[in-house]
């Protein structure tokens, strides 16, 4: 999983997540687990497929967006792989 992580201001504790993820995570509903996923944590952003896998862009306090990292990985659904 690649990630990048924006800081948005010193003074918050919000920040932006980017994610290319690669593998089998299209048409295995990974888009709207992702959008459940964010949406449970109050984040807020996009997820689309692109040729190169599914892209990810979320907004919120970086504890949620721990939490979002994580849950990515455990929580996917059975018939995809990152």
């Amino acid at each position: 999983m690649k990630a990048a992580c924006h800081t948005l201001s010193r003074n918050e504790e919000r920040a932006r997540l980017r994610l290319r993820l690669r593998g089998a995570v299209q048409g295995v509903g990974f888009r709207p687990f992702v959008y459940r996923l964010a949406t449970e944590l109050q984040l807020s952003g996009w997820v689309m497929n692109s040729s190169q896998g599914v892209q990810v862009e979320v907004e919120g306090d970086r504890q949620d967006l721990d939490t979002f990292l994580l849950r990515i990985e455990k929580r996917k659904p059975p018939r995809a792989s990152i």
